[in-house]
């Protein structure tokens, strides 16, 4: 067995469970140390215990087994400018931060997950640099799919003036639209169940954290929604369909500008043809 400090050995679990492209199990993460570093089971189940009980690891629950995650029961991270918290816990941001309280719920996003994470970076990205059509007198942004709604109320809080979330689940639209409320946006966002094909007004920037077929399937409607030089985020696939995807927005009149991959998923960002109007 090698020697570690404490420090060092709770580091090392942290990234091992953060760094996982799946689920883990204590029982994981104790094999995949002591199979690669040698350490001692019982050392790796003390570390696990401290990082519980620090609140930077929690336990979740899943078709009756038990796995170790990164805790969002606490500040976390996700961008240079996003922090994203639950609500109650306090958190003082810092120049230029925003922090976004998501109550946990049913509905899906609350930053854990590889897809959400990269789009919230994808937006701050464009909404940080000069990417995004600052020349909007009134700018729109629309995410389809809002779920908790966290990257409706993003897009918000970096200084999108009007967005529409969009879902069809009586649950996500419940809890979006409190998420909303917790955040002080009620009068910017707008959680609605309207369908995609229905909304008139153009958008210049549109996210869609959704499975591949669907986000193949609404392609088309996506152009048709979108202003010219307007800015789309697709996330929510695997490297897999990475591909196809890139090929279904390309024909349909988007530019790539930026590509991210982690943990297996893919985030991709464009730019819609043509100058912005």
């Amino acid at each position: 067995m090698r020697s570690y400090t404490v420090e060092k050995l709770k580091h090392m679990i942290y990234n091992t469970i953060a760094e996982a492209d799946r689920k883990l199990t204590p029982a994981d993460v104790e094999k995949k140390l002591a199979r690669a570093d040698w350490i001692d089971r019982k050392a790796v189940r003390l570390g696990i215990r401290e990082l519980v009980s620090s609140g930077k690891l929690s336990y979740t629950y899943l078709y009756g087994r038990s796995f170790i995650e990164k805790s969002f029961r606490r500040p976390v991270r996700i961008s240079e400018r996003i922090v994203v918290k639950p609500p109650g816990k306090r958190y003082r941001p810092q120049s230029g931060e925003v922090t976004i309280s998501i109550a946990s719920g049913t509905a899906f996003g609350n930053g854990s997950h590889p897809s959400t994470y990269l789009a919230l970076r994808a937006l701050d990205y464009v909404l940080g640099g000069d990417y995004y059509a600052e020349e909007y007198d009134a700018s729109y942004g629309l995410d389809v799919g809002t779920g908790t709604g966290i990257l409706a109320i993003a897009m918000a809080m970096l200084g999108v003036e009007r967005v529409v979330g969009l879902d069809l689940d009586p649950c996500a639209l419940w809890e979006a639209t409190q998420n909303v409320r917790l955040n002080n946006l009620g009068s910017r966002v707008t959680i609605s169940d309207v369908a995609l094909n229905s909304l008139q007004t153009p958008f210049s920037l549109i996210v869609a954290n959704m499975a591949f077929p669907t986000l193949k399937a609404i392609s088309g409607t996506c152009a048709e929604k979108a202003k010219r030089g307007a800015i789309l985020i697709l996330s929510g696939f695997k490297v897999s369909a990475l591909a196809e995807t890139l090929r279904a927005y390309l024909r349909n009149g988007f530019i790539l500008i930026r590509q991210q991959i982690d943990h297996n998923w893919a985030c991709l960002v464009f730019r819609k043809k043509g100058e912005a109007s």
